[in-house]
């Protein structure tokens, strides 16, 4: 097994807006910790909106994390927040000694920890790079509440996780409530949501300074569908009729003819989905409680089916458990005013079929699809989108597409690929992985990104480098594939690490790539000693 240097996980920053958007507590921050944006439960949680007032945006925007937070210690119990004081000053400790830093932006959070017997302990000995710096639980008073000492019965729970925007554009902070706290945060959403409306449930600032490109990028979901985003079909009842190719190959079994609960709530996705499951659950049977209600109806044309449907639902234990609690939580969902235009339900995370190791981020994505074009009636059908969040994500999905092509290698007598066509075989995955990856800078159609297929995009590719070298220059192959790898990475869209991990186990599950698979290694091996000496020298400053 090989180890790498990953760093905070990342998303694309097309999806920024989705996230905030989200029933529970995220931020967006810049580069140093600024916040630029933020929705309305983080200005909840952080105790930035008066009762019944008109939102501040300032409260937030354009404030240090750190600041928030350590006006905020009261509220953070230290015996039961260790982590999450042990990390943050990890970071304030690194960008506090960066040279041309704004020491104001953390002078309040070191002021804050040095001012605690407890908490300067926690900073001192706070290492710089601790591991999974990027995640860590939160149990926080819930606001209005400064002073209380009735710890256990009050705190709120969180797990937070901070991902970084590739292009190194920023970072997205998430709240996401554990199971006990998610009642009482349903509730207030749904308050919250009523009260200020919609429009104002996402407050943002300009984007200045190093958010500035997230302008330039797309928040149209329409415009960032592509036809091998693993993609499902399901009728009025959610029994699903149609699939891609994609969803197949990513599951690994046809789910035609399945209910999506059945689906949903089938032993290897639950575990997949792990806690994720415990906040998305209730919220998908809310939707499909919504969705149907009408079914209800003794007269309608599918009340009788709708009824044997909930008769076969309510013998899956999960189904039932949670549909009591989807009915008892007070639920708010979003939907678009525009009947057309797809929109966000959950995450979701799963395992790359190539390396379980390997979590998949998606976004789900939804779109009515109407069965009478002349009348819009309550009878639909509906497309399920999964769309990658960051770009390891889409370059898992093109490899998963690619797999195939490695079956059309020639072999010689001995069952062994020549090494020179398994060299332009990996340098034309690269090569399309690099085509799929930079298509959605604007500078394409919009339509033909959308049509676009890496296995259509692998041929004409294959073509080009047959082409091109002779099989005297292996070396010249080589070369490029690690030009293009470093170019990638150079442009924050695929980690060259990440990149050399996932060939490898992409290659080593095909015997007739075994000579990549020993490239391969060693380019991780070499990899790593270079991300070494990089640690090394980070930790001797």
């Amino acid at each position: 097994m090989f180890v790498f240097f990953f760093d905070y996980p990342k998303v694309k920053h097309s999806l920024w807006r989705a996230a905030l958007e989200d029933p529970y507590p995220a931020w967006y921050l810049d580069t140093r910790g600024v916040i630029r944006a933020a929705n309305l439960m983080a200005f909840w949680l952080w105790d930035a909106l008066g009762a019944g007032e008109p939102i501040k945006a300032d409260a937030l925007l354009g404030k240090s994390t750190f600041t928030i937070f350590a006006h905020h210690f009261e509220r953070i119990p230290v015996d039961q927040n260790g982590e999450f004081y042990a990390k943050k000053s990890a970071i304030v400790k690194r960008m506090n000694a960066e040279v041309g830093s704004d020491a104001i932006l953390y002078a309040s959070f070191i002021a804050a920890m040095k001012a605690d017997p407890r908490l300067e302990s926690i900073y001192g000995q706070a290492v710089l790079y601790p591991d999974n710096e990027w995640e860590n639980p939160l149990r926080i008073m819930p606001p209005g509440l400064n002073g209380s000492t009735d710890f256990d019965s009050e705190l709120l729970e969180f797990q937070v996780t901070v991902y970084r925007f590739e292009r190194n554009t920023g970072f997205l902070a998430t709240y996401i409530p554990t199971p006990t706290t998610m009642p009482a945060f349903e509730e207030m959403y749904s308050l919250l949501a009523g009260q200020y409306g919609e429009k104002v449930y996402m407050q943002s600032d300009d984007m200045e300074g190093d958010a500035a490109q997230s302008n330039q990028l797309p928040t149209n979901f329409e415009d960032a569908y592509r036809t091998y985003y693993p993609t499902i079909i399901h009728d009025p009842l959610w029994y699903i009729t149609g699939e891609n190719k994609a969803q197949r190959l990513l599951v690994g079994v046809s789910v035609v003819g399945m209910h999506f609960f059945e689906l949903f709530f089938a032993p290897q996705i639950r575990q997949w989905l792990g806690p994720l499951q415990e906040t998305s659950a209730p919220r998908t049977i809310r939707y499909f409680d919504m969705f149907t209600v009408t079914y209800l109806r003794d007269e309608h044309e599918l009340h009788a089916e709708y009824e044997q449907t909930m008769k076969y639902l309510l013998q899956l234990q999960d189904f039932r458990d949670l549909l009591e609690i989807s009915r008892k939580l007070n639920i708010r969902l979003n939907l678009p005013d525009n009947s057309e235009a797809p929109f966000y339900t959950c995450r979701v995370i799963l395992p790359w079929p190539f390396s379980f190791e390997i979590a998949l981020q998606f976004r789900n994505m939804v779109r009515f699809i109407h069965r009478n074009l002349f009348v819009h009636t309550d009878i639909r059908d509906y497309q399920v989108t999964l769309v990658p969040e960051n770009y390891e994500t889409e370059m898992a999905l093109i490899l998963l597409l690619l797999a195939s092509t490695a079956q059309a290698l020639d072999e010689d007598d001995k069952g062994y690929t020549p090494s020179f066509m398994q060299f332009i075989w990996l340098l034309t995955v690269v090569k399309t992985v690099k085509d799929g990856l930079t298509r959605d800078s604007g500078e394409e159609d919009e339509d033909e990104d959308r049509r676009w297929e890496p296995e259509s995009a692998f041929g004409r590719i294959h073509e080009e480098l047959v082409a091109k070298f002779r099989e005297d220059q292996l070396d010249e192959v080589i070369a490029e594939f690690r030009e293009i790898s470093r170019a990638l990475d150079d442009k924050g869209i695929v980690d060259k690490g990440v990149l050399l991990g996932m060939l490898y186990s992409f290659t080593g599950s095909m015997r007739q790539l075994d000579q990549l698979s020993v490239f391969l290694g060693e380019e991780i091996e070499r990899h790593k000693g270079v991300m070494e000496k990089m640690r090394v020298g980070n930790l001797s400053q």
